[in-house]
């Protein structure tokens, strides 16, 4: 990562760049709003000790000085920690969560917290509580969600580098409607206290690079010697990262994984012509049809686990709730323990199942990440608030059509920023690999970015690098 690399070299000051990110904030957040909260003085004085050290000539991390955000979901010790919401009070939280904690130890100078949707809870990035964030691609659009606002973050030039999570698309949506490259690791790769939502919830980041992510994500992924159960360790992702790509059995999937879900024709052929490239770089590429069980996971995983997850979230004021979460626990209400359970095995039971099949003839899949183009601002929340129950909202379905089987799976998918639409809006494009092959996502995803070229784009509510 440049940014790293100049402030090791002495060629850049941490101080310097801090100085430079706020004033981007400044510039651009007023209009893109990615931020909820800063602690300027914070963020200076945390820059002001990497160059004490540097000067020192003690060992730096890897990462000292680099800006970073930390998703509003996430709790930093002595930070208001309210998750988007209403209902929540802004008390400190009293802890930090496993991920924030890794990357501060990796040098990581934290700039603010990013918006989220309240309780992370839909593919928008509107909050009662901190306002609509925009997509600096065309401030009329949607950044995505939940991930909306370390998305627009990123896009926006604010920070290199944005913490985030996935617990059905939340890191991947957002990634692609910015035009950014986000990796939801495999299940159990990246340090969190608790693997939500059995186990679909991850943490992740988003960046411009390929390089950049398999840079943070291999030094972020020490594992966590308290866990209760551990996954795949990440390995040397940065090393093996130019390592050119085995002929790779790729199975092309163009159908939503429930087949009531239409997908844009333009995501459709974005897809079909990142297959093409792969054919010509030596690849073989083979249709797909989604596993029949596609559809009975995403009825269970938003139908039973998610609401049951989300009632237990505790609250200061419940009744401040926006209606269609209120909905969603109503849901959970209507649940019984052994429903619970019953749910979460026969998830469990698909996920193995689904999991077999997919990957019995290829290596990776590829797949359009979103089944939409990048919607305006509005439109997934008002669906939300009109519909009940939320499968009815057919653009927020959309957004999720390819993102939520991979979550359930608990395999690591990646999502790339490989076309623009005719608005120029961009269009992402997903890959899914076994557990434990984030190496391979990563690699091809290298060659794609060589291919493409989206380290070029910039949005016009961008600000430039100094």
């Amino acid at each position: 990562m440049g940014t790293a690399e100049r402030i090791r070299s002495g060629r850049a000051s941490a101080r310097d760049v801090a100085e430079r990110a706020l004033a981007r904030a400044d510039a651009v957040d007023p209009a893109v709003r990615s931020l909820v909260w800063r602690d300027d003085a914070a963020t200076l004085a945390a820059a002001d000790a990497v160059d004490r050290a540097r000067a020192a000539g003690a060992a730096l991390p890897p990462f000292a000085g680099v800006p970073v955000t930390v998703k509003d979901t996430f709790s930093v010790a002595g930070q208001p920690w309210t998750r988007g919401s209403l209902a929540v009070d802004e008390t400190p939280a009293a802890s930090t969560d496993l991920l924030p904690a890794a990357a501060f130890a990796a040098g990581f100078v934290q700039l603010g917290r990013a918006a989220t949707p309240e309780l992370a809870m839909t593919t928008s990035c509107e909050s009662p509580r901190s306002g609509t964030t925009h997509n600096p691609w065309d401030l009329s659009r949607s950044p995505g969600g939940s991930s909306g606002g370390s998305a627009a973050a990123v896009a926006a030039g604010i920070v290199p580098v944005a913490l985030a999570s996935d617990g059905g698309g939340s890191l991947r949506v957002p990634a692609a409607f910015c035009g950014l490259v986000g990796l939801k690791p495999g299940r159990g790769v990246l340090p969190q206290r608790v693997q939500g939502w059995e186990g679909g919830a991850t943490e992740g980041v988003v960046t411009r690079t390929v390089r950049d992510t398999a840079a943070v994500v291999a030094r972020l992924a020490d594992p966590d010697p308290l866990a209760w159960s551990r996954g795949p360790a990440a390995g040397d992702l940065l090393a093996r990262l130019d390592e050119a790509p085995r002929p790779l059995r790729v199975g092309l999937l163009t159908r939503s994984w429930d087949a009531r879900i239409a997908v844009d024709a333009a995501c459709v052929a974005a897809v079909e012509e990142v297959a093409d490239v792969l054919r010509t770089l030596g690849h073989t590429v083979v249709a797909l049809d989604a596993a029949e069980e596609g559809a009975e996971i995403m009825e269970l995983y938003p139908g039973v686990v998610i609401p049951a997850w989300l009632r237990q979230t505790p609250l200061d004021r419940p009744e401040a709730l926006q209606p269609y979460i209120h909905r969603v626990m109503a849901q959970a209400d209507a649940l019984g323990a052994a429903d619970y359970v019953r749910g979460a095995l026969r998830l469990r039971d698909l996920a193995r199942t689904t999991t077999a099949a997919l990957f019995a003839d290829v290596d990776v899949a590829l797949t359009p990440t979103t089944a939409t183009r990048v919607p305006a601002v509005g439109v997934v929340l008002d669906e939300l608030t009109r519909h009940a129950p939320a499968r009815e909202s057919v653009v927020y379905e959309r957004t999720l059509a390819f993102t939520t089987v991979p979550s359930v799976l608990g395999t690591p998918a990646l999502t790339l920023p490989t076309h623009q639409d005719d608005d120029g809006l961009p269009l992402g494009t997903q890959l899914v690999a076994p557990q434990g092959r984030e190496d391979c996502l990563l690699r091809l995803g290298q060659v794609l970015e060589g291919h493409y070229a989206w380290d070029r784009r910039r949005p016009p509510h961008h600000a430039d690098d100094a």
